[in-house]
C-alpha cells in the first residue's frame, strides 16, 4: 500500500490565479512497501492549484523520493492516488481559497444546462429554416418532453 506519511510545505505562495505549495528536502515523505521515502527536489518542487476550481494544474510533473541509495520517481497524478494525499494537501491549502472565488458544481451544472438548452433551441431553429420536419419533431419531442 502506498500512502503519504508527511506533507508539509516549505512555504505557500498565492497569487490571483494559483496557490503554489513549495516543497523542500524531507518536507514530504511517502510510505511504499512499508519503507519511508523522503522527497528530494531534483525535478519538481511545487504543487500548483488553480484558485478558481481547486484543481491541481501540474499533474504530470515528476517528484523524486529517496531511501538510502534508492530513488523513486512519480508523476504528481500518481501521488494524488496515495492514501491521505488529498486530505493533507487540503489541510495546507484550504485557507488560501477565497469563498467568492470557488465555483460550485451546482453553478457549473446550471451553466451547462443553460448552454445545452440554448444549443437545442438553435438546432430547432435550424431545422425550421431547413424545413426538416423529422429533425424538428425529434428535437422538440426529445428535449421538451423531459
Amino acid at each position: 500500500m502506498q500512502s503519504v506519511k508527511f506533507l508539509k510545505p516549505y512555504y505557500v505562495k498565492k497569487d490571483d490565479r494559483f496557490v503554489r505549495v513549495i516543497l523542500a528536502y524531507q518536507y514530504f515523505s511517502i510510505i511504499m512497501d512499508e519503507k519511508v521515502y523522503h522527497f528530494i527536489p531534483l525535478e519538481s518542487r511545487e504543487i500548483v492549484l488553480d484558485r478558481f476550481n481547486r484543481e491541481i494544474v501540474n499533474k504530470h510533473d515528476q517528484f523524486v523520493f529517496q531511501k538510502g541509495a534508492t530513488y523513486v520517481k512519480f508523476p504528481l497524478i500518481e501521488l494524488m492516488g496515495f492514501d491521505s494525499f488529498e486530505e493533507q494537501l487540503g489541510d495546507i491549502t484550504d485557507e488560501h481559497f477565497d469563498e467568492k472565488q470557488r465555483i460550485s458544481h451546482v453553478e457549473v451544472d446550471l451553466v451547462i444546462s443553460e448552454l445545452v438548452h440554448q444549443n437545442v433551441d438553435r438546432l430547432i431553429d435550424q431545422a425550421l429554416l431547413e424545413g426538416d420536419k423529422e429533425k424538428f419533431s425529434m428535437l422538440t419531442s426529445q428535449y421538451y418532453s423531459r
